[in-house]
């Protein structure tokens, strides 16, 4: 079976974020031979939990699985990434992480309220109940390091990169300095993503 690529977005992103996108747009230029997933996530941690898990059951030491998480996707992944590995599978998870959110169950307790999708524009509520279910996907520390490459941009005006250099310091890990909680010019790391995904990745002729 060819190579799973799971993509997660962010907190009030969708597949439609532009990271999405040139990664979709990369796997298609390139005739990448990977099947490429970008879910849009539920809103609240359990739903997501049950959506992943339901997905990829049937892929469970079957064949490779990888991961792209950006921002809360990164957390998700780091969880996402444990769960594989404590539920038998033998076939490799690698997982990226773009500017990944590091204990968010602290940091949203001052955002409860009115929530707005960016590109749905759909309305929800962050109650104390999400950040309790986000609390419960908390991993320390990442479950394969090796098998794990951080990116962050120093200039991220919405997480302190710091945390997720902290976390992930056994990790690989890409530091720019400057740019964005969007990470800027994404579309040109790609290369890099894939350098350290697609070992086992072929063209297809």
């Amino acid at each position: 079976m060819k190579p799973l690529l799971v993509y997660l977005h962010g907190l009030n992103s969708s597949s439609q974020s532009s990271k999405a996108i040139q990664t979709a747009e990369y796997v298609r230029d390139n005739q990448l031979d990977v099947e490429l997933w970008i879910p849009d996530l539920p809103v609240f941690p359990s739903d997501i939990v049950q959506c992943l898990q339901s997905h990829l059951k049937k892929s469970l030491n079957l064949r490779d699985i990888y991961i792209i998480g950006s921002s809360l996707g990164g957390f998700l992944g780091t969880w996402l990434q444990r769960w594989l590995l404590d539920n038998g599978h033998r076939q490799k998870a690698r997982l990226v992480l773009i500017n990944p959110a590091v204990v968010p169950h602290e940091r949203f307790e001052a955002f409860l309220g009115p929530q707005k999708n960016f590109h749905t524009g759909a309305d929800w509520v962050m109650t104390e109940e999400y950040v309790a279910q986000l609390l419960l996907l908390e991993i320390e520390p990442p479950a394969s390091p090796d098998n794990t490459l951080l990116m962050v941009q120093t200039g991220d005006e919405t997480l302190d990169y710091r945390l997720a250099v902290e976390k992930y310091q056994q990790c690989r890990a890409m530091i720019q300095e400057g740019g964005s909680h969007a990470f800027e010019h994404f579309e040109t790391m790609l290369p890099d993503v894939f350098d350290f995904l697609e070992q086992d990745f072929l063209t297809s002729v």
